[in-house]
């Protein structure tokens, strides 16, 4: 599962330290998620500042059985608290409801609910986010980060321009096609 073409499962882990690709991956779930059903209700908890049930309680069947997307940050740092009700809940996941666990890999804290995700238990996923660093990935997110806008604004009209062109200089702005 890549950054770019993100999609809903019960469990989708987020993890690797590139936080804007992680964003965008939550982003993109989010709005798969919101185009699926408007209704969709979002709630944010954080791993390391949690309290006993919270987990549960946004996570059971609404009344009118809107779906639900919780997102939830700072899975690296989670208290034990958090990270038992989460290993419970990854072995049964609720109906109507996806839960995103974003993980920055800076511990090792959890690691017992990463794997259980990566194992495929209650149908989680995992969106690696790795670190951009060389120039060649750097260029590759630019280009892919152009196509996403590119095709979520279809009034857009992009030019045969490309990164690696050798023929534009970088001060040169880029050619427009009519």
């Amino acid at each position: 599962m890549a950054w770019r073409e993100p999609r809903p499962a019960p469990i989708v882990l987020v993890s690797g330290p590139e936080e804007v690709l992680a964003e965008r991956a939550i982003a993109g779930v989010r709005d798969y998620l919101r185009a699926e059903d408007p209704a969709l209700e979002v709630s944010d908890i954080r791993a390391d500042d949690y309290e006993a049930g919270t987990l549960f309680g946004l996570t059971s069947p609404s009344l009118f059985g809107e779906p639900r997307l919780v997102r939830v940050s700072g899975v690296e740092k989670c208290s034990d608290a958090f990270l038992q009700e989460a290993v419970k809940y990854v072995e049964n996941p609720q109906e109507g409801a996806t839960v995103i666990l974003r993980h920055t890999g800076a511990s090792v804290r959890g690691k017992k609910l990463l794997d259980a995700v990566r194992s495929g238990t209650g149908g989680g996923i995992e969106i690696p986010c790795a670190a951009v660093k060389r120039d060649g990935d750097r260029v590759d997110f630019a280009a892919g980060s152009s196509r996403l806008r590119t095709s979520a604004s279809p009034r857009r009209r992009c030019g045969p321009w490309h990164p690696r062109s050798p023929t534009i200089s970088p001060s040169s702005p880029p050619p427009v096609s009519s």
